[in-house]
C-alpha cells in the first residue's frame, strides 16, 4: 500500500500524462515510425542496385579469367581440361544470374519512379559512337540501359556523364540513362546504327604483329559479327583478340558456355532442336553478339543392322587404307599388325635424323607395313634447313633408298609419301588467328612446303610431299594464301591432306577441292590422314564430332562402312589414302568421359570392339 494515498481522479490524470509522453518518445525515436522507413527505403534500393552492379562486374571478370585459363590448358593439354571447362560453365551461369538480378532491380526502381518522378531526366546527345548527357541534381552516378535487338536489355551503373558503348556491327542499338537516385526519370531514348563489318582481304606480304595493348581497347569490347552457315558458326576477328566465349542456348536446358580460339567453330549437333548462339571476346566488359540460330534435323532412328556386306573395294591400285599409330611407335606395331593394316602413319619430329629412325622402320617393314611418314612441327612453321632435311628421309627410306640396299623385305614397304605437318591450319596450335596473321602463316607454310618438296624430289623422285589443304579456319583463307605465296604450289606437292571428322566430311573435302581448283592447281589426290569415331559401346562421351556421343560398336561399324564407301563413290580415283584414327583406345573402357580416349579400332589392351573392329579389319584387308 502507498504511504501517500492518491485520489482516483488524480491517478487517471497521471496515467494519461504518462501515455502521452510514451507516444511522443516513440514518435521521436529514429527507425520506429512509418515516416522514417519511408525515407530509408529508397536508399536501401539504391544500395541493392550498387551491390548488384558490383556483383555483375565481378562475375564478368571471373568468366574472362577462367576462359583464358581454359585456353592455356587447351594449348598444353588438348582434350584434357575437364576442370577448366566446368569452371567456365559455372562462371557463365554466375554471370547470367548476376546480370538478371541487376536488370530486375533496375527495372523495379524505374517502375517506382514512373508514378511520379522527382529527379529530372538527363538529355542524351550522340557524337559518332559516344553518348554524353547533362548532369542532373548533382548526381555523379547513372543507371544505363542498352537495348540490342534479340537480346535481353542490359543495365549497368556507371560513373560520369558519358560512355562509348561496345559496338554491335550491322545493328541499331537503343540507349537510355537516368540518375542513380530514387525517383529519377529515364532520358528519351537515342540510337546508334553501327556499320557492318567489312571483309578484309589478306595481305600479299606478312603483316607485322600488333603491339601488345596494356588495357582493353574499345575495339576489343565490340560484339563479333556472328553468322551461321549450315551447321558452322563464324565471326570477324575483334581487335586482334584470339580467345572468345561462346554460349549455346537450347529451350528447356541450361545454357552451355565454351571457349573458342579463332573465329569459327562447328558446334555439336542437337538433333530436333533449334539452338541459339552468341559469342563475345574474352575481355572484361565486352559485348555479346546478337544471337543466331541453327535448326538441326531430328535424329533418325537407328537403321537395323545391315546384312554382312563386302568391304569397300579399292578404287585404284595406289589407294592406301591404313591406321594412325600412336607416338610410341614400337609399342604400336602389335596393334597395327593385329588389325591387319598394310600401311601406317608414323609421326616424327621434323628434326629427327634418318639414322635414328632405322630400328622402327626395320620392324614395320619386316611386318609388311609401309610407313606414311609425318614430319611434325607443332605450333610453328619449319625453317628452311628443317624443310630441306626431309631429303635425308627420302634418300634413306624411299623406293631404292640406302636403307634397303643389301636387305630383303616384303614388297611395297618403302616410303612413297611424306606428310608435311599436322593440322597447322587449325586453331589450337597458335594464339593468334586474326586473318592477317593466319594469312601470313599459310604463306610461310607454302614457301616451306615448296622448299621441302624440291629437296625431296632431288634426293628421291619416287617420294612425294603431302601438303595440308585443310581449310579449317577463316573459310578458304588457308588455301587462298598458300597459292598467293606460291602460285604453282600444285606442281610441287603430291597431294592434299585433310582431317574431315564428323558427318559433314563431304563439305570439308569439297572445300579443299574447290579452293585448290580455283587457285589453278591440277587435280591432286586427296589424303584423309585422320578420320575416326569415338565409341565405348554405347556409353555417352563428351563429344564425337557431330556423330552420336553414345555410339555403340555396331553403329560405329555401320558409320565407318558408309563413310568410306561414300568417299570412294564421291571422289573416285582422287582419294589417295584413308587412315583410321587410331589403332587402339587410350584408356580402358568405362574409365574416362572425354572423346579422345576412345577413338581406337581396338580396346586399350587390344581386345576387339565388336562389329567396329570387324569392319575396320575388313576395310584394311582390301588394301
Amino acid at each position: 500500500m502507498s504511504a501517500f494515498p492518491v485520489r482516483p481522479s488524480l491517478r487517471m490524470l497521471i496515467v494519461a500524462l504518462l501515455l502521452a509522453g510514451s507516444l511522443v518518445a516513440v514518435a521521436a525515436t529514429p527507425g520506429t515510425a512509418d515516416a522514417s522507413s519511408k525515407h530509408r527505403s529508397p536508399k536501401a534500393a539504391v544500395a541493392r542496385l550498387h551491390s548488384a552492379a558490383k556483383a555483375q562486374r565481378a562475375a564478368d571478370h571471373r568468366l574472362v579469367v577462367l576462359a583464358r585459363a581454359l585456353k592455356r590448358c587447351q594449348r598444353r593439354h588438348a582434350g584434357a581440361c575437364k576442370a577448366q571447362r566446368r569452371a567456365v560453365q559455372r562462371a557463365g551461369q554466375r554471370l547470367q544470374r548476376a546480370q538478371r538480378r541487376l536488370n530486375r532491380l533496375a527495372r523495379d526502381e524505374a517502375r517506382r519512379a514512373q508514378a511520379g518522378a522527382t529527379v529530372p531526366a538527363p538529355t542524351i546527345t550522340v557524337a559518332g559512337q559516344k553518348l554524353t548527357w547533362n548532369a542532373v541534381s548533382n548526381v555523379g552516378r547513372y543507371v544505363f540501359v542498352r537495348k540490342v535487338p534479340g537480346l535481353a536489355d542490359q543495365y549497368s551503373v556507371i560513373t560520369g556523364a558519358s560512355i562509348t558503348p561496345p559496338a554491335v556491327p550491322g545493328t541499331t542499338v537503343r540507349y537510355s540513362v537516368r540518375a542513380d537516385a530514387s525517383g529519377s526519370a529515364w532520358a528519351r531514348e537515342v540510337s546508334i546504327t553501327y556499320p557492318a563489318v567489312q571483309p578484309t582481304l589478306a595481305p600479299s606480304q606478312p603483316a607485322p604483329a600488333p603491339a601488345p595493348t596494356p588495357t582493353p581497347s574499345v575495339d576489343q569490347l565490340a560484339a563479333p559479327d556472328l553468322t551461321a552457315t549450315g551447321t558452322a558458326l563464324a565471326w570477324n576477328s575483334v581487335g586482334g583478340v584470339t580467345t572468345y566465349v561462346l554460349v549455346r542456348k537450347v529451350s528447356g536446358q541450361t545454357d552451355q558456355y565454351s571457349v573458342v580460339s579463332g573465329t569459327s567453330v562447328t558446334p555439336a549437333a542437337a538433333p530436333g532442336a533449334t539452338v541459339r548462339y552468341s559469342v563475345r571476346t574474352a575481355i572484361d566488359g565486352s559485348a555479346w553478339s546478337p544471337e543466331v540460330t541453327i535448326s538441326y534435323p531430328a535424329a533418325q532412328a537407328p537403321a537395323p543392322a545391315p546384312a554382312p556386306a563386302p568391304a569397300p573395294a579399292p578404287v585404284h591400285g595406289s589407294f592406301q587404307m591404313g591406321v594412325v599409330a600412336g607416338t610410341a611407335l614400337s609399342y604400336e606395331l602389335s596393334f597395327v599388325r593385329q588389325l591387319g593394316a598394310h600401311t601406317a602413319r608414323l609421326e616424327y619430329d621434323i628434326n629427327t635424323s634418318a639414322s635414328s629412325m632405322a630400328p622402327v622402320m626395320d620392324a614395320y617393314a619386316k611386318a609388311g607395313i609401309r610407313p606414311l611418314l609425318m614430319a611434325n612441327f607443332y605450333g610453328r612453321v619449319p625453317t628452311t634447313a628443317e624443310a630441306q632435311s626431309l631429303a635425308t628421309w627420302a634418300a634413306a627410306y624411299g623406293p631404292g633408298g640406302s636403307f634397303w640396299q643389301g636387305k630383303s623385305y616384303p614388297a611395297n614397304t618403302a616410303v612413297t609419301d611424306i606428310e608435311f605437318g599436322n593440322e597447322t591450319s587449325y586453331s589450337y596450335q597458335f594464339s593468334d588467328y586474326s586473318l592477317p596473321t593466319y594469312a601470313a602463316r599459310a604463306q610461310a607454310y607454302a614457301l616451306s612446303a615448296k622448299t621441302a618438296a624440291a629437296a625431296i624430289t632431288a634426293a628421291n623422285p619416287n617420294v612425294g610431299l603431302l601438303a595440308i589443304g585443310d581449310n579449317a579456319v577463316n573459310q578458304d583463307a588457308w588455301v587462298v594464301n598458300m597459292f598467293r605465296a606460291v602460285p604453282d604450289l600444285g606442281n610441287y606437292v603430291a597431294g592434299w591432306t585433310i582431317h574431315p571428322y564428323g558427318p559433314n566430311w563431304a563439305t570439308r573435302i569439297d572445300s579443299t577441292i574447290n579452293s585448290t581448283k580455283a587457285a589453278g592447281s591440277r587435280d591432286l589426290p586427296i589424303w584423309i590422314t585422320e578420320w575416326g569415331l569415338s565409341t565405348d559401346n554405347g556409353r555417352c562421351l563428351s563429344d564425337n564430332y557431330g556423330f552420336d556421343k553414345c555410339m555403340t560398336y555396331d553403329a560405329a561399324a555401320t558409320t565407318l562402312h558408309s563413310a568410306l564407301a561414300g568417299m570412294q563413290s564421291r571422289y573416285g580415283s582422287r582419294l589417295g589414302g584413308f587412315f583410321l584414327y587410331q589403332g587402339h583406345d587410350q584408356y580402358a573402357s568405362g574409365t574416362q568421359s572425354g572423346r579422345e580416349a576412345y577413338f581406337g579400332a581396338l580396346q586399350s589392351g587390344g581386345a576387339a570392339k565388336g562389329a567396329y573392329t570387324t569392319e575396320a579389319k575388313a576395310d584394311l584387308a582390301v588394301n
